[in-house]
């Protein structure tokens, strides 16, 4: 099989340890192989046709490599293709960006294009500096590094509309009621009924006076996102002026290279960073798409510090298998493939931390063991709603949520511990209660292991999305 004139197939080859590994899910109008050669000839030196200007050391050294197919039909399957270091600028993710998730997603003989998983070399990821804070040094600011309980934070709702004193009134009666951390919603920056600096100073005195009151360290997530990066500086020196701790991005709609400009910038200051992930799903949705879980790696060798990766128990999609490996990629250096879930083995360079996960979507204080058997303790659980929409407000639903937690870290169930605690009780009774064996069962399925690996070879992308977002 060629394209362009060359081949790309070539099944005897081994990815090194300095390649980026690239597992895709396609499918149009010619047989699987020469669709693996289109892409993987777009996406490196080649093009559609012969060309003149082409020479054998080029060929050889910078091209990419489809070392395996797994067909689920003549014209569509998984393709593994391995793309050596040299072909990329190292100290340029666009670049990489440009080549591998580019042109290839415009290419008229495809009619489906999924890029599942994307493995970094090492070397690689020692452009990227990581996380400045990371899981250890959030906790560590929290002063949770001992007994290592969940985290408890709540977004202030309506999203939009509230003046700056009145989102600071919610924030206070949140974090002296229980709760750790309180953000802005994603669509909420500066707005003339709220604005920025206004909601900041009244939030962060609100902060303070809780500090104080509650012998506990707060941190409140104000959002910076801007289209100026002189808009977001300016932001940035007004939250260490006050002596601030965090700042929020929306992170997919900044785009990387704003991204890593104010990672840059807040890293030398030691700000925590947290992520929003709001439009990410615009990226992965329908026939053509990214897995969201190259993003999340991207994020943390870039340097978030916290990162929304979705719940298995909210509003949002994820089924507990996807949420528990989103949660994997956050805590853990390493990990194993599953190729049920389109998930390559991964391994981070030693100096990029492990990040704090954050699960928000739909939560309510009902879900909180429910939640934990995905995610284990090192979690944000984050409610909104469910904090605000308690029988007693604000106050009811911080204490609910955070009595939850407490119930979590004892080792007792949420629905025993309601029992002795009223507000926690109320949230039960009007939310109902998620069974924390409802979960474990749905993760008992990937001790199937190599069944489960059978149908995804027999069934192709569809049974990964059952799989993911339904289990």
């Amino acid at each position: 099989m060629v394209y362009g004139g060359y081949s790309y197939l070539d099944f005897e080859y081994e990815p090194g340890e300095d390649d980026f590994v690239v597992l895709l899910y396609t499918s149009g109008k010619y047989e699987l192989e020469k669709l693996a050669e289109a892409i993987a000839s777009e996406s490196s030196v080649g093009t559609w046709t012969d060309i003149k200007t082409m020479n054998d050391y080029v060929f050889e050294h910078y091209r990419a490599r489809i070392f395996r197919i797994n067909k689920v039909r003549e014209n569509e399957g998984f393709v593994y293709i391995a793309y050596p270091i040299e072909h990329f600028d190292l100290k340029n993710f666009n670049q990489f960006q440009a080549s591998v998730l580019g042109n290839i997603f415009g290419m008229k003989e495809l009619e489906s294009l999924y890029i599942l998983d994307i493995q970094f070399p090492e070397k690689y990821q020692k452009q990227f500096k990581g996380p400045a804070l990371g899981l250890d040094g959030i906790r560590k600011y929290v002063g949770t590094d001992r007994n290592l309980r969940p985290h408890a934070g709540t977004i202030v709702k309506p999203k939009v509309g509230l003046t700056p004193k009145e989102f600071a009134r919610v924030a206070y009666t949140a974090w002296v009621n229980g709760l750790d951390l309180v953000k802005d919603d994603e669509n909420l920056v500066d707005q003339d009924f709220c604005r920025w600096e206004d909601r900041f100073n009244a939030v962060f005195d609100a902060m303070d006076k809780a500090e104080a009151e509650t012998g506990e360290r707060k941190i409140y997530c104000v959002n910076i996102t801007d289209s100026s990066i002189e808009r977001m500086t300016e932001r940035v020196e007004k939250v260490l002026e006050r002596g601030h701790n965090c700042v929020m991005l929306d992170v997919y709609v900044l785009g990387i290279a704003a991204l890593e400009y104010m990672i840059n910038l807040t890293r030398k200051h030691g700000i925590i960073v947290h992520a929003h992930r709001a439009g990410y799903a615009a990226w992965h949705r329908g026939n053509y798409g990214v897995n969201f879980q190259i993003l999340e790696k991207i994020y943390r060798m870039i340097g978030v510090d916290q990162l929304h990766i979705g719940t298995g128990v909210g509003k949002m999609e994820g089924g507990a298998i996807l949420i528990k490996r989103l949660h994997e990629l956050a805590e853990f250096m390493e990990g194993e493939e599953k190729f049920y879930l389109g998930s390559l083995e991964f391994k981070f360079a030693d100096h990029i931390k492990p990040i704090m996960p954050v699960a928000s979507g739909g939560l309510d204080p009902t879900k909180v063991d429910a939640l934990v058997v995905i995610h284990g303790k090192n979690v944000t659980v984050q409610a909104g709603g469910g904090v605000h929409g308690h029988p007693d407000g604000t106050a009811g639903g911080a204490k609910a949520l955070r009595q939850a937690v407490e119930a979590v870290v004892e080792g007792v169930s949420l629905k025993d511990y309601a029992e002795k605690h009223s507000e926690l009780k109320k949230a039960i009774e009007k939310w109902g209660y998620t069974e924390p064996e409802s979960i474990s069962s749905r993760l008992e399925i990937e001790s199937r292991k190599d069944l489960l690996n059978d149908i995804t070879l027999r069934k192709g992308i569809e049974f990964i999305k059952n799989v993911a977002w339904y289990i």
